[in-house]
């Protein structure tokens, strides 16, 4: 090869690189983030990360909330809140009090504080309207929130990923027989005042962990708080359901399913991204543009 075309092509991946580094730059300079603390009702101190535009109006506010083992900083918490802020909204993604893969001891109804205390913390800031997200087990918290609370401030629902009914979720993985089992046990430790006592429980794709019986009976019971399908009955705001066609962990069926349940199917927007599994990972760009578009509609005169 000649010297000058080496040259030029020398010159011509440079300048290719420092356009790269430049876009990069420019969207990462056009969010602002903030780390809190915030502490719900009951006392428990909760963490997480407020994404803000750096400049331009807020044009509403999103409060996200994490699935079954996951926290504000890892699989979808860690790209979407940043593209929301990007398209002007602020973006609270919080850890839940049993963030993580730890232990598990809490009852399903105590999310309503968790969400509570980061709806009241966008509220103090002044930012409205106010949009609920979960993903995962997380579209269980939200609906259970907005159904228990009917909370005015939220002026719509989003749900990416979400597994349905946890008793059936189980059933799917592991059988009814299994998964009654498992659920009788602990209703057997409830009824004899050993709610406390840890138990091992086998979650299939996502392994093993211990739960205590008060928490597998407020998860999986008949009487759980925790079904999306009775709470989505209760919540009359606009709502949107993303979910991915290659998604081995919750069933993609669920979206219409849950969608069937809402009071009104009109009020239920579903978008079936093809190949996405679970997490998004190699479809954020669509899940993005799915979630920016709606919330951007929602805020249309």
């Amino acid at each position: 090869m000649k010297p000058w075309r080496s040259s030029r092509i020398a010159a011509l991946l440079a300048l290719f690189l420092a356009l790269c580094w430049l876009t990069s730059a420019r969207a990462e300079t056009s969010v602002r983030t903030e780390l809190i603390c915030i502490k719900t009702e009951d006392g428990i101190s909760l963490t997480g990360l407020l994404y803000q535009p750096q400049q331009g109006e807020i044009r509403a506010g999103v409060v996200m909330i994490h699935g079954y083992g996951g926290n504000f900083y890892t699989d979808v918490m860690s790209f979407l809140p940043q593209s929301l802020a990007a398209c002007g909204m602020a973006a609270l993604a919080i850890n839940m009090r049993d963030h993580d893969l730890g232990p598990k001891r809490n009852r399903f109804e105590e999310n309503r504080l968790d969400i509570a205390a980061a709806v009241n913390d966008m509220a103090r800031r002044g930012i409205r309207p106010l949009f609920l997200y979960g993903h995962s087990m997380g579209t269980n918290r939200v609906l259970y929130y907005l159904a228990a609370t009917g909370d005015s401030r939220v002026a719509g629902v989003i749900l990416t990923g979400p597994p349905g009914n946890l008793f059936e979720w189980n059933v799917r993985v592991f059988g009814r027989e299994a998964a009654s089992r498992v659920l009788l046990e602990a209703q057997d430790l409830v009824a004899a005042g050993r709610g406390d006592q840890w138990m091992v429980v086998d979650l299939g794709p996502l392994g093993k962990a211990f739960y205590t019986a008060n928490h597998v009976v407020s998860l999986r019971g008949p009487q759980s708080l925790s079904d999306p399908f009775r709470n989505i009955a209760q919540v009359t705001r606009p709502i949107l359901i993303v979910h991915g066609l290659a998604d081995r962990l919750a069933d993609p069926a669920v979206a219409d399913e849950l969608r069937r349940n809402a009071p009104a199917a009109e009020q239920v927007t579903v978008i079936l991204i093809p190949g996405a599994e679970h997490t998004f990972r190699d479809h954020k760009k669509p899940l993005e543009e799915a979630v920016c578009t709606w919330l951007l509609r929602r805020l249309s005169p």
